[in-house]
């Protein structure tokens, strides 16, 4: 009976504990821009991913260009909580606009009207290294107070 009362206990502990540790991840306000050739980026999903080999771990953040290339990033892991967590990112970037006019992730792209208009695969608009996460050369540190990030593709 002791030995039960015991591991139950041992058991809450741990819930608690672990329910604690995922509130304690600080996020922090990011914004930015995406420019190719200095030229704004729209539809350009922005991905912060934390950095292991620098230390920083945590959910990551993400955010969508608008049509003058600004994003702001937001956490989906804390609810859409607006920011990133503070540390060492690896950021990659993903050309929305391949897809074209389909909303991706709903509906059934095979029931198309055979007789309408097709969809058209097209390329990336940027170089695959930029979505790649071991090869992106975009490496921010999050820090509070941080002023607006500039992603800027060599195209």
């Amino acid at each position: 009976m002791r030995y039960t009362i015991r591991v139950l206990a041992l058991v809450a502990a741990a819930v608690v504990v672990a329910s604690g540790c995922s509130d304690s991840v600080k996020l922090v306000p990011v914004t930015g821009k995406v420019t190719m050739n200095g030229r704004p980026l729209k539809n350009v999903k922005v991905a912060f991913h934390p950095d292991p080999d620098q230390k920083t771990t945590g959910p990551s953040s993400t955010g969508v260009t608008d049509a003058d290339g600004n994003f702001t990033l937001v956490c989906q892991d804390r609810n859409n909580a607006p920011g990133a967590v503070v540390g060492f990112h690896r950021v990659i970037v993903s050309d929305l606009d391949v897809f074209g006019d389909v909303f991706v992730g709903r509906g059934d792209y095979r029931s198309e009207d055979p007789k309408g208009p097709k969809e058209v695969p097209k390329f990336p608009r940027f170089p695959a290294t930029y979505s790649d996460l071991s090869h992106t050369p975009f490496k921010i540190e999050v820090k509070p107070g941080m002023e607006t990030v500039t992603l800027e593709i060599k195209k």
